[in-house]
């Protein structure tokens, strides 16, 4: 009898344990996911509400659920597939596999990220816009003539914004390595290297015809026109205010560049000219005629004679017939 109800008692509980995991299954899930097989996303993170429509009782734990992030996006252009491993892990990974059974979990879901084009011609205009605006100099204009080593990019849709970097030294022109980091919603998307080729373009002074050694530069012998200044001397003249009424030191061709070292202020008195000398102080004051020995401007102390004494004597330039002896 004894062994009779112990028999009992071990059936009975089994059947109560058979009962509570059935009612355990039965009890219907807190959240209804239904998994797409195909999404699309514009963020830089695929979350659970991009690629499944989630439903249930509490609305704080539906969003919740589909503020969890699965994977970071695809390039934009791209397709990034998630298996159900993947899908698994991850919801694992955020502490919510409990919430949803792996029955609903598709084998695989495919995810696209819309995009257009990056163009040569847009990469071109970016890079202008940055150097020009780096360059801070309105008389010159920097043009990018190629572009190597640049694959053709697809960016994301909507807006985004660029960062240029770039040696200092692009202000020459020439070869120039760039890099320009593309942001979507203030997150970088990615980074594109390349070689740019510039031109640094700007007007300078340019001999209309040939000028002789020592001429005095005037308006009809010089103009401005525009060149490409990264393949000249860095003393190139783009004022035409810094020739006129100054004289070239050397020969120059018609239609050449000038420089700032080709020119140079004229001199007041040269070599053989008549001055008046004149040496004072707080108590007397004397003039003679004198004879210029050497060429001198404004201020330049130079060597003259005293035409009565013959007597060779420094004094400093003040003006285009007088010369102030050293007392």
């Amino acid at each position: 009898m004894k062994r009779g109800g112990f028999l009992l008692g071990v059936v009975f509980l089994v059947l109560v344990l058979l009962f509570a995991c059935w009612a355990e299954e039965a009890e219907p899930s807190p959240l209804s996911v239904n998994f797409r097989t195909q999404a699309s996303v514009s963020k830089e993170a695929v979350y659970l509400e991009d690629i499944a429509f989630i439903q249930g009782s509490s609305p704080s734990l539906v969003e919740k659920a589909g503020k969890t992030k699965i994977h970071a996006s695809p390039f934009p252009g791209e397709v990034l597939v998630l298996s159900r491993a993947a899908l698994s892990a991850a919801l694992h990974r955020n502490g919510i596999s409990s919430l949803v059974a792996q029955s609903q979990i598709p084998e695989r879901i495919e995810v696209t990220r819309p995009g257009r084009p990056l163009e040569r011609l847009e990469v071109s205009q970016i890079l202008e816009d940055h150097f020009q605006r780096s360059l801070g100099d309105e008389r010159k204009t920097v043009k990018v003539m190629e572009i190597q080593g640049f694959d053709r990019i697809v960016i994301p849709a909507g807006e985004i914004s660029w960062e240029v970097k770039a040696p200092v030294r692009f202000s020459q022109g020439g070869h120039t390595p760039v890099s320009l980091i593309l942001r979507a919603e203030g997150e970088k998307v990615r980074e594109v290297r390349a070689q740019a080729r510039l031109e640094v373009l700007a007007e300078v002074v340019v001999a209309r015809n040939s000028l002789r050694r020592h001429q005095v530069v005037e308006e009809k012998d010089v103009h401005l026109v525009k060149r490409n200044i990264s393949q000249l001397a860095a003393d190139v003249i783009m004022d035409l205010g810094e020739v006129l009424g100054k004289r070239v030191n050397l020969s120059v061709n018609s239609q050449e560049v000038l420089r700032k070292s080709m020119v140079e202020v004229p001199p007041l008195v040269k070599k053989g000219d008549r001055v008046t000398l004149v040496m004072e102080n707080a108590n007397f004051k004397i003039t003679s005629m004198g004879e210029v020995k050497e060429e001198g401007r404004a201020g330049d102390r130079i060597k003259v004679t005293n035409i009565s004494s013959k007597r060779e004597v420094y004094g400093r330039v003040l003006d285009g017939h007088t010369v102030s002896v050293d007392y």
